[in-house]
């Protein structure tokens, strides 16, 4: 084969990556457009929008596990936390509804921390180093 086929060849198949790579990333689902699509929002704040959601809120986050799987996973006194990469999505109870979805965007507007009980993968978290900067090891600030 000569050479100026082979170019030609390598730049066929660069484009039909960049294609393949393309079509991927846009067959991924986005969680919060499959939650605003299933589900009836029933409220939104400055910082999040709430839906209703029927049964346990372990088998609802199991459900949009399915859709789309999260960075990260916890349980917290009832609720389940999913990590995505924009979004933090909290099912559980709310007041006198059993179960809700809470939809929060993190990439805008999220000052703080807020989740950093829920363990690794649920950031920002705290300060590295630990508390003040410092490890607190027998080397660290007294």
């Amino acid at each position: 084969m000569s050479r100026g086929r082979l170019f030609l060849l390598s730049g066929v198949l660069a484009l039909a990556a960049v294609l393949c790579l393309a079509l991927g990333a846009s067959a991924t689902p986005d969680i919060r457009s499959h939650i605003d699509r299933t589900y009836q929002r029933y409220a939104t704040t400055a910082d999040a929008n709430l839906y209703e959601c029927s049964g346990q809120p372990a088998s609802v986050a199991d459900d949009l596990s399915a859709v789309a799987a999260p960075d990260a996973r916890a349980t917290d006194r009832g609720s389940e936390y999913l990590r995505y990469e924009d979004d933090i999505v909290v099912v559980g109870p709310d007041g006198n509804r059993p179960c809700t979805i809470r939809v929060e965007d993190i990439n805008s507007g999220y000052r703080g921390g807020g989740f950093i009980f829920l363990g690794p993968g649920f950031f920002p978290g705290s300060p590295a180093g630990g508390s003040g900067g410092g490890s607190g090891g027998p080397d660290g600030p007294k």
